[in-house]
């Protein structure tokens, strides 16, 4: 049974659509282009009806609409083309009547796409300073506080550019978060996913284990008589079948988290060790079951843990000194749940085999106690055979 193939696969996050915040990258899009086109279009028809009588006009008007194709990708670059421009054409032939607008445009974008907080500020400094030279290369227009407004105006057009460049950033970060969160409960969810499959495969090998070392003894016992005593060996194959049939109800049990929910049997517990204490000493494996304290209702992992400790300690009796009486021993103490499985075998009876290797039923024993916070000894006991230990801690 391939118990990891039913188990969901976890598919990686999905990574949300990039935002920049600050100069993009590759060709100018769509509107960069019209935005060009159009103030290319309007900038020479400006230089055309001024007939100044020189291509240079015409020149530095198509200049500026490319600045303004790639201010986007080159701001301050294209900005420094753009007050040049802006300062030629009112040095040499007229007052540009469109050109400031433009310009102005492109330290918005200067505000908006630098690439460094350095490249922003030169751009402001810029900026001013070519709007200044501007008024000083003009005629007068007899207002005076119109000079003044431009630069304030300028100033503004730089400060909307670094407002969407926050906005841009903010965005980006709230996405960041959500890449971020969702990478985390990626992590989660496969942790879980991880932690679920060592749990089923404890369950699974402590079902199993125990079922198919009950039956193998009963089988063989039942061999053993068959000839001599029918009735006997037909009572060990029926207490084969039971074990069977019970194993098969807790695989069932194990595995209903992979299934859609139905009614099944409640999970096991400390209340069933003695119906397991029963089946191991039908299989020649002598087992008594003591209790001391009161006994109370535990929180069902715990006790679904005491069931397979208990049940992995005989399990490893059984398999690992046939015929030895075993102990165990279940304690309930003020702030804790003791458990003790004890065999009177060789020392290496009760959860490691021989050549030291612990194996995975102690192993398993092991995780279950440490998941719930307890601790776990195993070794020889002083009086003979092999002791395993566990502390769960358990609150009233």
């Amino acid at each position: 049974m391939d118990v990891r193939s039913r188990l969901p696969p976890v598919a990686p996050p999905a990574r949300p659509p990039h935002l920049s915040t600050g100069a993009p990258t590759g060709p100018p899009s769509g509107w960069d282009l019209l935005l060009g086109g159009l103030a290319s279009a309007l900038l020479v028809g400006e230089a055309v009806a001024e007939d100044t009588g020189s291509p240079v006009p015409v020149l530095l008007g198509l200049t500026m609409g490319a600045a303004l194709t790639f201010g986007r990708r080159f701001p301050l670059r294209a900005y420094l083309v753009s007050a040049a421009a802006l300062l030629l054409i009112a040095g040499l032939y007229y007052d540009a009547g469109l050109y400031p607008y433009a310009n102005g445009f492109s330290l918005y974008r200067v505000g908006g796409h630098a690439r460094t907080r350095v490249q922003a500020v030169v751009g402001l400094v810029v900026g001013l300073t070519g709007v200044v030279t501007y008024w000083t290369l003009v005629p007068s227009t007899g207002i005076p506080w119109l000079p003044g407004l431009v630069v304030a105006a300028w100033a503004l057009a730089w400060v909307a550019g670094q407002g969407e460049r926050q906005r841009r950033r903010a965005a980006a970060d709230v996405v960041r978060r959500a890449e971020e969160a969702e990478q985390r409960r990626e992590s989660e969810r496969a942790a879980a996913v991880a932690q679920e499959r060592t749990r089923i495969a404890h369950e699974v090998h402590d079902i199993v284990g125990h079922a198919l070392n009950v039956m193998v003894l009963q089988a063989g016992a039942g061999r053993r008589v068959l000839d001599r005593d029918p009735r006997a060996s037909a009572a060990a194959l029926a207490t084969v079948e039971q074990v069977g049939r019970d194993a098969l109800a807790d695989l069932d049990q194990a595995l209903a988290v992979l299934d859609a929910p139905a009614d099944r049997r409640p999970a096991r517990g400390l209340a069933d060790v003695e119906d397991l204490a029963a089946q191991v000493t039908a299989a020649g494996v002598p087992a008594r079951v003591t209790v001391a304290g009161t006994p109370r209702p535990l929180p069902m992992p715990v006790d679904l843990a005491a069931f397979r400790i208990v049940q992995e300690g005989l399990t490893n009796v059984t398999k690992h000194a046939p015929g030895t009486p075993a102990e165990v021993e279940v304690a309930y103490d003020d702030d804790a749940l003791r458990l003790r499985v004890t065999d009177r075998g060789v020392a290496h009876a009760a959860g490691r085999p021989p050549g030291g290797d612990p194996g995975r039923g102690l192993v398993g024993i092991r995780d279950r106690v440490e998941a719930l916070g307890g601790t776990v000894e195993a070794g020889p006991d002083p009086a003979g055979g092999w002791t395993v230990r566990c502390r769960i801690p358990v609150a009233r």
